[in-house]
């Protein structure tokens, strides 16, 4: 592994030292799977780990040491260790808590729970695909994308109207 990694990681509190360095040697079994580098041009990545953690996952490692991005600068650096500097682990109570707390009408609730019921459909199927593509064949991963793209097109396109009534 890269020294300036480790050098970086060794700057977070000890138990995201761990998840950290677990991602970053994830990237070997990736490479050894024959994954390429996920061609990620950003850090906005969908995968469970980062979602969960807010720091860099295996894709985003992968795509910093073996792709054609370098999306591990030392601003990129600071900022996630600032997030932590500046707020602990209280980052991710805060971040559940905003989702719990508040008074709110009916209509505000039932508008909530389609927007986190959208989100968890979403998110199931990036961990669906995350799984696949960890474990799959190519062709697996393409009839994947296929059948989704397939699926959202009837959706987005109003063919399947006879769904909503």
């Amino acid at each position: 592994m890269d020294n300036e990694i480790v050098e970086e990681i060794q700057k977070f509190p000890y138990p995201f030292q761990k998840l950290l360095i677990k991602e970053a040697c994830a990237v070997m079994k990736r490479i050894e799977s024959g994954k390429n580098a996920p061609g990620l041009t950003s850090l906005d990545c969908d995968c469970l780990f980062t979602n969960k953690y807010l720091l860099p996952c295996k894709h985003i490692f992968h795509e910093h040491m073996y792709g054609s991005t370098k999306l591990l600068t030392d601003d990129v650096w600071r900022t996630f260790r600032s997030m932590f500097e500046e707020n602990g682990f209280e980052i991710y109570e805060r971040r559940e808590q905003i989702t719990i707390l508040g008074l709110q009408t009916d209509e505000q609730r039932r508008t909530d729970s389609q927007r986190l019921t959208v989100n968890e459909l979403m998110e199931r199927v990036r961990d669906m695909y995350w799984r696949i593509e960890e474990s799959g064949s190519r062709e697996q991963v393409d009839s994947f994308i296929e059948n989704l793209e397939r699926t959202l097109n009837l959706i987005l396109t109003g063919e399947s109207e006879s769904v909503y009534n």
